[in-house]
């Protein structure tokens, strides 16, 4: 079949309007796929998104919750651990207040007589040092006194050395009974002898105490087991007042001279030693 030109023209003008609609028709579904496929796209997208952010925030929580847990873990640990170091400092201190104890009552055999309550020897040898320095830096008189027990042996010989260490609590007694002062300081020398430090004392107030103790002493009878034992003293005094040369032996060996003297001239009495001159009987 032949066409003319006209009617091929007229052809062609009839279909402009179809292929214009297929190719609008074909546009609009080619955008609408693309449409769909970009609304696909970015639902997936959107659901990976909000599955992400769901994740992220269950993970949260159960951070949260393990920090939760951890805290508590925490808190727990730190108040068990407060208790035992609570516990702890208690049985330390306890420790230490024992030590304490411990240390006082070594401290205070070491320097006390256990018989009668006095100082001991070991302490008097400390004691009379530091007074001693005491007295030559501030200036002052140190006096001494040594006491002894008249006729101890025979207390011992007739009554037993039961009776012997009752004779020298009770006369310790007297002797701290005599001391007002706390600087003043009592001693158990050795046997039955007894020492007295007397600090910024002089020669007239160490005598004068000396001679009252022995005059309480002399006035009461000592008591064992129902009998009465006549018990005297006798005392000798020593006092330091910066004499040159003069050391604490000096001083012992004035009073211990004193002593003797007492002894020798018939016992209950007291005797006083000058460093510078000899005997002085009162």
């Amino acid at each position: 079949m032949l066409f003319s030109p006209m009617s091929l023209a007229m052809t062609q003008e009839g279909s402009n309007p179809l292929f214009f609609g297929m190719g609008l028709l074909l546009g609009c579904v080619i955008t609408t796929l693309i449409a769909l496929f970009i609304s696909r796209h970015g639902r997936q997208k959107y659901q990976k998104m909000l599955l992400r952010l769901k994740l992220a925030q269950k993970n949260s929580s159960m951070a949260e919750q393990a920090m939760q847990t951890l805290a508590i873990e925490q808190q727990d640990s730190q108040d068990l651990l407060e208790e035992r170091v609570q516990e702890r400092t208690l049985e330390l201190n306890i420790a230490l207040q024992e030590l304490e104890s411990a240390n006082q009552e070594l401290e205070r055999k070491n320097v006390l007589d256990e018989l009668t309550g006095l100082h001991n020897r070991r302490f008097y040898d400390q004691k009379i040092m530091a007074e001693y320095r005491r007295s030559r830096r501030n200036l002052t008189a140190l006096s001494l006194v040594i006491i002894d027990i008249d006729n101890f042996k025979a207390v011992n010989d007739n009554y037993g050395h039961l009776a012997g260490d009752q004779c020298l609590i009770w006369v310790a007694k007297f002797i701290k009974q005599c001391l007002k002062r706390s600087a003043d300081k009592a001693f158990r020398y050795g046997g039955e002898e007894f020492c007295l430090i007397l600090p910024n004392t002089d020669e007239e107030g160490a005598l004068l105490l000396a001679e009252q103790l022995r005059l309480q002493v002399s006035k009461q009878a000592f008591q064992f087991q129902g009998i009465d034992i006549t018990i005297t003293i006798s005392c000798g005094t020593c006092t330091y007042q910066q004499e040159a040369d003069i050391g604490v032996e000096q001083i012992f060996s004035g009073a211990d001279k004193a002593l003797y003297q007492a002894k020798h001239n018939g016992r209950n009495q007291t005797q006083q030693y000058k460093l510078t001159e000899q005997y002085q009987v009162d």
